[in-house]
């Protein structure tokens, strides 16, 4: 079946199956990047309802905190009227009503509407929305007090017969939730507000109506969280996130329009069209060589045909010399015959090949080496399969340095024992180092450390590489050294060494020392350059040594994992005084108020005890006032002032007399920012950093607790 099958196909014109083979490569190609666009599309807004729903969450934990004490206070002046009704407020409940007033404008209405106590108080429904409904729980509504924007918080006086004998206001100004609402306001959010269960809203930005809602709002359990990518807001697509409050009756929602949302996964898609845009046109090259493959082809069978023509002719003229003609013409039909079996042979090895798409480039560079015989030709043939080879190792590097650059790598932090990291990369390149006849040595490490092992794997891999191939007699050992709460991975060699002028340069792209000409054979000039990429990912640090005709060593420093890091003892804490072990004290060093906050209300989430300073000068006057000093120090690397946020933690350590721990929050992720970091014995960060980042961040550096001052020092 398989050989009928064959012949079949070979019955076919060779172009008219060439031409097959192109359009089914591009037509599969076509299909899997729309799949695969497809894909990430519906990625990309589940992971936008996914944060609006975080946000969400965390502007209704903010709302609960700031209507709680409203609500109580309101609920102890509504109790005390409805025991005496309205006629017992000089006497009962007068006392409540002022203390209430703390948390805002209280005002106290009759059945008829008329204000009794309080302000003036002007709910956007009108006098009459206070009263609707004949039970007396608590409703929320919007309205306005001295001209300002208030959450009316309402509970209506039921008497003894449950009639309406009047209704408690309490309004909260809008601008108390604007802590948290001006994190939103950052131009990409289109809502962030509270608002009542039929969609009215409460408080919030964004929108186009003013103080509209948001639409028919879903049922929702008290509690309960929901999420919707489709959508709209005034006519505009968004991808919204909604909390339910569990004591009252309103819902959290933070929205994001949809064309924000989409953004990133329209540059995906622009340069996916013009990648495959790159792949067609290689590929109808390709398939344009092999068109003028199979014309040759022809052009040898036309030859072919002619000269038995020619023969022919020949024997019917020349009958006296029949045996020399016969003889000849055994030998052409048996050229002829392995003429057509290569060509067969040619059409099978075709058509089997270039089905397999990735193998096309090879597959004609193959059929050229084949047909050429002049060595000129084959010389040529020849360069083009090497500048095939540098191409194909060349996309794949670009590819893993654009991947790096792109920020799509995620790296997945754990405690990795370095043991099996080290052995691993030994046993990969201990036959390239038998090749050259190096001694290939590794020093043994029961050091666990937090990294990603793939990514410390392959860096090592890259240094591996480069000091085997730049060492050409002795050895390269491997090993590790304990730096407190680092670990330097290092690897040593024999060869040339690097003059210090050279030692920053051999970092970046397509630099390499000793290769002017750009032989590709010595490779891409981009090993170290990804080694640097990655290495900032992990927020490492990578350093080298170097003296020339001594050796070089690349060195790659590892924070140790918890278990590894701990080596004080816990101090306990004084008589009389429980605390949680897990309660840290912590100073934040923000000079932006709107990170200061968010992350001071994340770590105060936590159950940690956090100082805010703006500045160097400002933490360390904190600290002086503190009741005892800081377990960690949580700074921004850029500061306001004459200290950076590393010398900040420096000078911390100095007036304390003892190290502090300290995290720093970077944007920058320049090897300098890491190496000063590292310097000053600092975990480094890079932003933006996710809840969970910050919180293995926090458990890295231990629970060991710092004593509490039970005397301030006096000043000199």
């Amino acid at each position: 079946m398989i050989r009928l099958s064959v012949n079949a196909l070979l019955n076919f014109h060779p172009k008219a199956i060439l031409a097959a083979i192109v359009l089914v490569m591009t037509l599969l190609g076509g299909v899997a990047w729309g799949a695969l666009s497809l894909v990430d599309y519906v990625s990309t807004l589940d992971r936008a309802e996914r944060g609006t729903r975080q946000a969400a969450a965390f502007l209704e934990g903010h709302a609960d905190a700031v209507l709680d004490g409203g609500a109580a206070a309101l609920a102890r002046v509504a109790d005390r009227l409805e025991t005496g009704g309205l006629a017992s407020l000089p006497d009962h409940a007068l006392g409540e009503a002022l203390a209430a007033s703390r948390f805002g404008a209280l005002s106290i209405l009759d059945a008829g509407g008329r204000t009794v106590f309080g302000p003036s108080i002007h709910p956007d429904g009108g006098i009459a929305s206070l009263f609707q409904g004949a039970d007396g729980g608590l409703e929320l509504l919007h309205g306005q007090v001295d001209g300002l924007d208030s959450i009316l918080m309402v509970r209506r006086i039921l008497g003894r017969g449950g009639l309406l004998e009047g209704a408690v206001l309490l309004a909260l100004p809008s601008s108390s939730l604007h802590t948290v609402l001006d994190v939103f306001g950052d131009g990409r959010h289109s809502v962030a507000g509270l608002f009542r269960l039929d969609g009215t809203r409460l408080a919030g930005i964004g929108g186009t109506g003013g103080d509209a809602g948001i639409g028919p709002l879903p049922a929702l359990e008290p509690g309960a969280e929901s999420g919707d990518g489709d959508w709209s807001v005034a006519g505009e697509g968004v991808v919204i996130g909604l909390k339910r409050m569990r004591d009252f009756p309103a819902v959290a929602a933070v929205a994001l329009p949809r064309s924000i949302v989409l953004e990133p996964w329209s540059g995906r898609l622009q340069h996916g069209f013009m990648m495959v845009g790159v792949s067609v046109v290689a590929l109808f090259g390709l398939a344009a060589l092999g068109w003028a493959s199979l014309r040759r082809e022809a052009a040898a069978r036309d030859a072919l045909r002619d000269a038995n023509a020619r023969l022919e002719q020949r024997v019917e003229e020349r009958t006296a010399d029949l045996r020399s003609l016969n003889q000849k013409l055994v030998r052409a039909l048996a050229e002829k015959e392995r003429a057509n079996q290569a060509k067969a042979r040619f059409l099978s090895a075709a058509n089997h090949d270039l089905r397999q798409p990735f193998q096309a480039l090879r597959l004609f560079h193959h059929l050229l080496m084949e047909r050429l015989k002049e060595s000129r030709e084959r010389s040529i043939a020849e360069k083009m399969g090497e500048a095939l080879d540098s191409g194909e190792k060349l996309l794949h590097a670009l590819l893993e340095v654009a991947t790096l650059d792109a920020g799509v790598v995620r790296p997945n932090i754990a405690d990795v024992p370095v043991a099996a990291v080290l052995n691993g990369v030994a046993a990969e390149f201990r036959g390239l180092a038998a090749d050259k006849k190096l001694d290939l040595r590794v020093r043994g490490c029961a050091a666990m450390v937090r990294t990603d092992a793939t990514l410390l794997t392959r860096m090592l891999g890259d240094l591996l590489r480069n000091a085997i191939a730049y060492t050409p007699a002795g050895g390269v050992v491997v090993g590790c050294r304990r730096r407190g709460q680092w670990l330097r991975i290092e690897v040593w060699d024999t060869g040339p060494g690097i003059a210090a002028e050279h030692l920053d340069a051999i970092f970046e792209d397509f630099v390499q020392l000793g290769n002017p000409e750009r032989d590709r054979r010595r490779g891409l000039g981009l090993g170290l350059p990804k080694v640097r990429r990655k290495a900032a990912l992990l927020g490492h640090a990578v350093e080298v040594r170097s003296r020339p005709g001594q050796g070089s060593v690349f060195s790659i420093m590892v924070p140790l994992a918890a278990s590894e890091s701990r080596t004080d003892a816990v101090a306990p804490a004084p008589a009389g005084r429980a605390e949680d072990p897990d309660t840290r004290l912590i100073l934040i060093v923000e000079d932006d108020p709107v990170q200061s906050a968010g992350m001071q209300l994340l770590l105060e989430s936590w159950g940690h005890d956090v100082l805010v300073a703006a500045d160097g000068p400002a933490a360390l006057a904190a600290l002086r006032a503190a009741p005892r000093c800081p377990d960690v120090i949580l700074s921004d690397f850029r500061l306001p002032g004459p200290l950076t946020g590393a010398e900040t933690v420096t000078r911390a350590a100095e007036q304390e007399g003892r190290p502090i721990p300290g995290i720093i929050l970077t944007g920058d992720t320049a090897p300098e920012r890491i190496r000063e970091a590292v310097a000053a014995g600092c975990r480094l960060l890079h932003k933006p950093v996710t809840p969970d980042v910050l919180r293995d961040a926090l458990n890295a550096l231990g629970t060991e607790r710092q004593p509490i001052r039970h005397s301030q020092p006096s000043a000199a």
